[in-house]
């Protein structure tokens, strides 16, 4: 008897060659491959010779979005994309800081859809893009109305001197303005050509960190369709464009990540209720003070640490998308605004051990983002350690003393929530460490200034920004107080209108209720603090024209014409105001495209005349050029000339017309 083994029969290993794609099939393929290299070239070049050269970033963010596969809605798709190319653009610049176009659109763009298209063939996709939803709408409603609310003031405002008066509230303004316009004159980093930017952007500068520097300059190329520098106006106009858009970015960051972490608690009217609440309170804190006083890197940096968050609290279904994607933005972070890497860090890094038996399923993938991101993410700051005082520059700036009572009602109301079941589904676990980690990271510098015997600096101030934010991205939390209905019951009374009606109505006082809490309508409320006799809120001081520069602003815009830039000359204001003459010199260097060369007459001198004027002379070795906003101010020049007549060989004075 045989073996029951002997009767089974194994199949011959086929030995037949692989099947190749027919002739006809092929050719096609390389056809159409050879149409989508020549339009990925053809379609900027066009678009650059009419002027339309701005149509190409929304275009390449389109099809990055269609080339995803995750994300739910429209809008998902975009923050996702648009995440992809904060931290491919910053990585991106360091080619374009050397290769021989500098950022000129048709190279760029034509870069950007070849190395899209490459990854289509690759990947085997073609773009499509999801349909929006209604609650896409909230999202993108919050940032249109928080950037205009906060455009206002320019938007009314009367031409340059109008603009300038806001404008010249925040000095840091002028010092963001110059490494725009000195990125765009490069072509590139500063610090990749300090020497040709020394003209244009402060030294301190070069080495900060530029991501949105650089991701300005290049859009407004695109936006330009031209790489050469504009007028004053234009360049202030556009850099006021971009910080603006920043922080309108910003908003839209944070209300996307709160509706993500939120997830199926929210339907449409939940999404326009979490969004109006986070909306006023963004509108009342002091983030409103990222416009008003310039700080546009550290919106692009908040901004990508809330989309961050929201991954790492809620993560996408594709585990090599969610590497990309993490690896991105702390690369986007790193360059925008560095000081927030330390709870990034940590959030990635649990993010990888939480997920370890995923991600060791691509180790190709995973080694090429790792390898990528810690090279890149430390880039500003090992150049910042190397070339710069920033380890000193910590424990510099004015003391911060903030409202605590404000971020002590946010974290007793998401507290609530969270204790009331939040912290049994993991999501919400997720959020809780992220905000046990902001939450550190402000402590852990209070302590430290503590320790040196000092009031907490300007710099402690940013870490509570993030530990804001983190708060406004779990307002989503107040919604597991309320029980959701049963599903049944939900579904029979939700499309009767008295009950449409009183969601809505309900909704609206909600929003309301929490704009006055924020202080929106008339200052007050939680955020408020004392500006001179009264206490109120950034938003309505920045509203108000409480601080507005007017008289500043006069003497700059008047200034420009009457003192134009000589080569080898400085021009320097002299007032009888302490520091408005340093004030308006630095703003009139930095729209003449001078901030650099000028720095030495305005940066570390005394603020008050005549000590100031004396400073200049012994510092600038150039001709100056004094232009005095009155007599008072012209007098004092003249006796430093009476007193010292060898200075009149290089030193002259007109009085401001």
């Amino acid at each position: 008897m045989q073996s029951s083994s002997t009767n089974l029969s194994v199949a011959p290993r086929s030995t037949a060659p692989p099947v190749e794609p027919p002739p006809v099939v092929a050719g096609r393929r390389a056809l159409l491959v050879a149409a989508g290299l020549a339009a990925a070239w053809v379609v900027p070049v066009l678009a650059y010779a009419l002027g339309l050269a701005g149509l190409l970033p929304p275009l390449v963010l389109l099809l990055t979005a269609g080339l995803l596969r995750v994300g739910r809605t429209l809008l998902d798709r975009l923050v996702l994309a648009v995440a992809l190319l904060a931290g491919a653009v910053c990585a991106a610049a360091l080619l374009f800081s050397f290769w021989p176009w500098g950022l000129h659109p048709v190279p760029v763009a034509g870069s950007a859809l070849t190395a899209l298209l490459g990854l289509g063939l690759l990947t085997g996709r073609r773009p499509r893009l999801p349909r929006p939803v209604p609650a896409d709408l909230a999202p993108v409603a919050a940032a249109v109305l928080s950037g205009l609310a906060l455009a206002w003031p320019y938007l009314r405002a009367d031409g340059l001197t109008g603009r300038l008066a806001y404008a010249m509230i925040g000095e840091d303004n002028s010092r963001h303005l110059a490494a725009v316009e000195g990125i765009r004159a490069v072509g590139g980093y500063l610090f990749a050509d300090p020497d040709a930017a020394a003209r244009i952007a402060p030294e301190a500068m070069v080495y900060y960190p530029q991501g949105f520097h650089v991701t300005a300059a290049l859009l407004d190329t695109f936006l330009r369709s031209s790489t050469a520098a504009g007028g004053p106006a234009s360049t202030l106009d556009h850099y006021l464009g971009w910080a603006i858009s920043a922080y309108a970015l910003l908003v839209l960051a944070v209300v996307w990540a709160a509706g993500r972490i939120a997830g199926r608690l929210l339907d449409p009217v939940r999404a326009f209720v979490l969004a109006g609440v986070v909306t006023a309170l963004a509108l009342g804190s002091e983030l409103t003070r990222f416009v008003v006083y310039g700080y546009p890197g550290e919106s692009l940096g908040l901004a990508l640490t809330a989309v961050l968050i929201a991954l790492v609290c809620r993560p996408v279904a594709r585990t090599g998308t969610q590497l990309c994607l993490l690896g991105a933005l702390c690369v986007g972070v790193g360059f925008a605004y560095l000081m927030f890497l330390p709870v990034v860090g940590v959030l990635v890094l649990a993010w990888l051990v939480r997920h370890r038996r995923a991600v060791r399923r691509r180790p190709w993938l995973l080694a090429t983002v790792a390898v990528v991101t810690a090279v890149l993410t430390p880039l500003p700051s090992v150049a910042g350690l190397l070339f710069t005082d920033q380890v000193d520059n910590v424990a510099t700036g004015g003391g911060v003393f903030p409202r605590y009572d404000a971020y002590l009602a946010l974290t007793a109301v998401i507290g609530a929530g969270l204790f009331a079941g939040g912290l049994r589904l993991p999501v919400w676990r997720r959020y809780a460490g992220a905000l046990a980690a902001a939450l550190a990271f402000a402590v852990g510098f209070l302590v430290y200034f503590r320790v040196l015997g000092l009031d907490p600096r300007y710099y402690y101030g940013k870490t509570l920004h993030l530990l804001l934010v983190v708060l406004l991205i779990g307002a989503g939390a107040v919604l597991l107080l309320r029980p959701l209905p049963a599903r049944a019951a939900a579904a029979r009374r939700s499309g009767s209108a008295p009950v449409v009606l009183a969601r809505v109505l309900v909704a609206l006082c909600l929003v309301a209720a929490t704009a006055g809490i924020a202080g929106l309508p008339r200052g007050g409320g939680i955020f408020a603090q004392p500006f001179g006799p009264r206490s109120t809120t950034w938003s309505a001081a920045w509203w108000s024209g409480l601080l507005e520069r007017p008289r500043q602003a006069d003497v700059t815009a008047r200034a420009l014409p009457q003192a134009p830039v000589r080569d080898g000359q400085v021009t320097v204001v002299v007032s009888d105001h302490r520091r408005e003459g340093y004030l308006e010199t630095l703003f009139l260097a930095t729209l003449q495209g001078t901030h650099g060369a000028s720095a030495p007459a305005f940066y570390n001198l005394p603020l008050a005349e005549p000590a100031r004027a004396a400073a200049v002379v012994e510092r600038e070795r150039r001709p100056i050029r004094f232009l005095a906003t009155g007599p008072e101010p012209a007098a004092v020049v003249e006796r430093l000339l009476a007193e010292r007549p060898e200075l009149r060989s290089r030193v002259t004075l007109e009085l401001l017309r």
